[in-house]
């Protein structure tokens, strides 16, 4: 379960040191450059991060009538596991909306979006209630997904109209070729950018992002992805400074790619890579990886939503301290998605 030797649960030492500005002098420099990232954090958007800095404010997208498209003759078209029952899967999602803002999350839906703008699409494609790989946020930058598949091809151009629509579209210039979903992409910290490709990214448009993010001072890791493996956060979720949950052989597979913000760069597989870096790895075992184990929605430090039936990884994360709220959501499983694929980041931090 877990992979670092002689590791107690629930003593994990910290690596964050804290500063405390109430012992600031007004007019030291440490002060002067906290305002400033104050003034500049309250007038930016879109912010994201690691994935256990507190999760503040997200965009989702409440399916509706397009999942009566999807049928027991077409569902493996439109990448779903089986056909769903539509008013089951809205229910769940709406319990799902519900837990996320009694938890202090502010969400945004893309419908009322669609409304402020006095404009909807004649066609949603039904899988655009996963709206994680619709779009990834570096920073505070919007990179639009270019889908692998037809079937998902219109979801990031109906977004990135929308935000064009309300100001909203602060995204990156850019014209990578392949394809990317923003699955694939995960903060390790807060230097640190992991890139998964293979079955839902190319290795180029990959490779060509990990440029970007050095340009801005950033590492990144590209992190090769077995068959079976639709996307990076099926496979793993960063839950704390020092602690990873994760399906062992998605990030052992094959070596992974290490560029440094430096330029310089390494190869390594993502688990020795975690293992190396003092990191505590649970693991995930093959029958809950395959009901999306790993995919955990991290709300802050220590506070975790999952699917119900992950009994043993949430027994795991237990153990260390995270409380753990779960969820039953078995039509949203069957569209062949986890809970974190349901939202995008808007704010994170």
């Amino acid at each position: 379960m877990v992979l670092r030797p002689g590791f107690e649960p629930g003593s994990r030492a910290r690596k964050a040191r804290i500063l405390d500005l109430a012992i600031l002098p007004e007019h030291s420099i440490f002060y002067i450059i906290h305002c400033i990232i104050n003034i500049l954090m309250v007038n930016m958007l879109f912010r994201n991060g690691p994935e256990y800095l507190p999760l503040k404010k997200i965009l989702m997208y409440r399916p509706g009538d397009e999942l009566l498209s999807v049928d027991s003759n077409n569902y493996r078209d439109y990448l779903f596991k089986e056909p769903v029952d539509r008013d089951k899967l809205v229910a769940e999602y709406d319990e799902y909306i519900e837990s996320l803002r009694n938890l202090g999350v502010e969400v945004v839906l893309l419908n009322d979006l669609f409304r402020k703008i006095g404009w909807t699409p004649r066609f949603i494609p039904p899988n655009l209630l996963f709206m994680r790989d619709v779009m990834a946020i570096i920073e505070d930058k919007v990179v639009y997904g270019s889908m692998r598949f037809e079937i998902r091809r219109m979801e990031p151009i109906i977004l990135q109209y929308v935000f064009k629509k309300l100001g909203w579209d602060y995204s990156i210039e850019y014209n990578y070729g392949g394809y990317f979903e923003g699955g694939d992409l995960l903060y390790l910290d807060n230097k640190t950018i992991l890139i998964g490709y293979g079955p839902r990214t190319s290795y180029e448009y990959a490779y060509s992002l990990a440029g970007y993010i050095n340009r801005i001072g950033l590492a990144s890791i590209l992190v090769p992805l077995p068959k079976f493996r639709v996307h990076l956060d099926g496979g793993m979720m960063v839950l704390d400074e020092d602690l990873v949950i994760a399906h062992i052989p998605s990030i052992k597979y094959y070596p992974s790619l290490v560029i440094h913000s430096d330029g310089e760069i390494d190869v390594i597989t993502l688990y020795d890579y975690l293992v190396n870096d003092g990191y505590t790895i649970i693991g995930v075992k093959d029958e809950e990886s395959m009901k999306f184990g790993a995919n955990n929605v991290v709300i802050r430090k220590n506070l975790v939503i999952s699917y119900s039936w992950n009994k043993e990884a949430i027994n795991s994360m237990r153990e260390f301290g995270i409380d753990v709220i779960s969820l039953e959501a078995e039509e949203i499983r069957k569209a062949a998605g986890g809970l974190h694929c349901l939202f995008n980041i808007i704010f994170r931090g």
